[in-house]
């Protein structure tokens, strides 16, 4: 299932400053990967963050797939955990302590997904991302790409409406970058998810986005 996400007038105003952001809006049709674009401190991240649950917006609206999920005017702030959304970090946020399976397994069970059900959905998962065969496989024994691939496969795992990506190539080295964005792009349009993305780097943009604002 996808999902259409609308940001009208977001305003994020911290305790002191000038606001984090003012007045944002833009839309991501279902389906789609829009790309934010800009430089560090422009306000990219705490726009995803709002849009995730994890900040609260200070004016505006968020609706996603047509409901509501922040508005301060009328008092609607939706928890994070229902807005089925998942979500890829600058660094990997693995556990190191477990395998890969285990990383990609854990976020549906607090789900009510039978045993057997999940096992078909992480394997699903792992295949997309191209890891089937490295589930047992301690995550710390891993490369960077194949580790942000496990966070990659835990975000997608449950088949949330709307993806949230910030920066999730940023911590790879340049080569490493240059050929996971493109696994990337085929990734997501195999999944069919809504997605928005950010970055500063222009190029990561235009590859991964179907539509960009900055």
């Amino acid at each position: 299932m996808t999902a259409t996400l609308e940001v009208t007038e977001l305003r994020k105003q911290f305790a002191v400053g000038r606001p984090a952001i003012d007045g944002v809006s833009f839309s991501v049709p279902a389906g789609e990967i829009v790309v934010l674009l800009g430089p560090s401190g422009c306000g990219k991240t705490t726009t995803l963050r709002c849009v995730a649950g994890l900040e609260h917006p200070t004016g505006g609206e968020i609706s996603i797939s047509g409901r509501v999920v922040s508005s301060p005017a009328r008092g609607v702030q939706v928890a994070p955990r229902s807005r089925d959304l998942g979500m890829v970090f600058q660094s990997y946020a693995v556990w190191p302590h477990m395998t890969v399976r285990q990383n990609v397994i854990y976020p549906l069970k607090h789900r009510k997904i039978s045993r057997t059900e999940a096992n078909r959905m992480v394997e699903e998962a792992l295949t997309l991302v191209g890891l089937s065969e490295y589930g047992d496989r301690p995550v710390v024994a891993l490369s960077g790409g194949q580790m942000q691939r496990v966070a990659l496969a835990r975000s997608m795992v449950y088949r949330p409406q709307l993806l949230l990506l910030d920066e999730p190539l940023s911590n790879l080295d340049a080569k490493l970058r240059l050929r996971l964005r493109d696994d990337l792009r085929v990734i997501l349009k195999q999944t069919g998810m809504t997605a928005l993305y950010v970055t500063h780097d222009q190029a990561e943009a235009v590859v991964l986005g179907d539509r960009s604002r900055q």
